[in-house]
């Protein structure tokens, strides 16, 4: 299985973009002042998936040589469907190639290790960041139906501080994604073999920017899956409520109603500090993935990888906070323990964005 190392001097953007927060601004359609209320489907993936060109209705996360793109596309019948480029070598199951070492000639930070294949729409919200607008008043609902599964986790090789592979979104997981460029906070579905999740979290990009606000992640358990089961779902903001909300098969399953603070620290996955801030963004850009979080620690309390080196990152240990820092099984950021044979893959349908009156 050939392994891919990627350095870039745009380290931040990909330590960003691994959870969900984009600053790269293509876009072949933008926002057009008046239109609040509307259904549309923005891909029904008849025609392909672009990702380049003009035309083009997604774009990758992309930053120097490095593009998420370690993914194998394919469409059929209006699906979308995405498996990790590589093949395990043994069992010939999709697998990862791609990964980005803690040290590097360029010193980017390692936790742009994240993201292997992640894509989102080309739409502009009238802000010129990526994204759909969220009008006061209004919800912006993100849909689509998808499935996925992960292969290769049972070689992982973090022994107790794994509690059971299939059901580890560290090691390998498929995402609907939905970010903020502006305020870089993300809302995620996270799926694993045996369950789907909530996945909020604010990463540190933007701290030169707007200060140092709390940085952390955090895992929600949801529903309870197998591998070939398919889902309807949603992912809705009200930026008046300053709510939003994941929804599976039309149901709300969670909500976040402070964006910008923490959650309970028992659902904690990633920490790195800072002071909470109430967040309200003006729009959100939706998308698709394939990721691995090496470097968090839900649910064991155990931290697998220290992607970035401490120069770029403190960890502090999630369940704790501040000024406890997280350990980590591997402490040295191994090419064997960033790539051990994992893989994903997702399939799904139409990709819906909708602005309807709030209730």
């Amino acid at each position: 299985m050939p392994r891919r190392t990627f350095v870039s001097r745009h380290g931040l953007l990909l330590a960003a973009a691994a959870l969900g927060t984009v600053m790269t601004t293509p876009g072949t359609s933008t926002a057009k002042p008046g239109n609040r209320g509307y259904r549309m489907v923005w891909d029904d993936f008849a025609e392909g998936f672009r990702t380049e060109g003009e035309g083009a209705r997604w774009f990758h996360v992309a930053g120097g040589p490095y593009r998420a793109d370690d993914g194998i596309v394919t469409t059929r019948r209006g699906e979308l469907s995405v498996r990790a480029r590589g093949s395990h070598p043994v069992t010939g199951e999709p697998a990862f190639t791609q990964t980005i070492p803690a040290e590097n000639p360029v010193g980017m930070p390692g936790s742009g290790d994240h993201a292997k294949f992640i894509a989102y729409t080309s739409h502009t919200a009238s802000s010129g960041h990526p994204g759909f607008d969220a009008h006061e008043g209004y919800e912006l609902l993100f849909e689509t139906r998808l499935s996925g599964r992960t292969y290769g986790t049972a070689g992982h090789p973090f022994g107790d501080a794994v509690r059971d592979p299939e059901d580890d979104l560290r090691l390998s997981s498929a995402m609907m994604l939905t970010t903020d460029p502006e305020t870089s906070v993300s809302f995620d579905f996270v799926v694993t073999n045996k369950r789907i999740y909530a996945w909020y979290g604010r990463p540190t990009f933007l701290r030169g920017q707007l200060g140092d606000y709390a940085s952390f992640a955090h895992t929600v358990p949801l529903v309870a899956r197998r591998p070939g089961d398919s889902h309807d779902f949603g992912i809705a903001y009200d930026r008046a409520a300053g709510v939003v909300r994941w929804l599976i098969d039309g149901e709300e399953h969670f909500r976040v109603d402070r964006i910008g603070h923490r959650l309970d620290r028992s659902t904690a996955t990633l920490d790195e500090g800072g002071e909470e801030t109430l967040v309200k963004p003006r729009q959100l850009n939706a998308g698709l993935g394939l990721l691995t979080l090496l470097d968090a620690s839900w649910p064991t309390d155990k931290g697998l990888v220290r992607l970035s080196a401490r120069k770029h990152t403190t960890y502090y240990r999630p369940s704790v906070g501040a000024p406890q820092e997280q350990t980590f099984a591997d402490e040295d950021s191994t090419d064997a323990g960033r790539l051990f044979g994992q893989g994903a893959a997702v399939r799904l349908g139409s990709y819906r964005v909708t602005s309807r009156r709030s209730r």
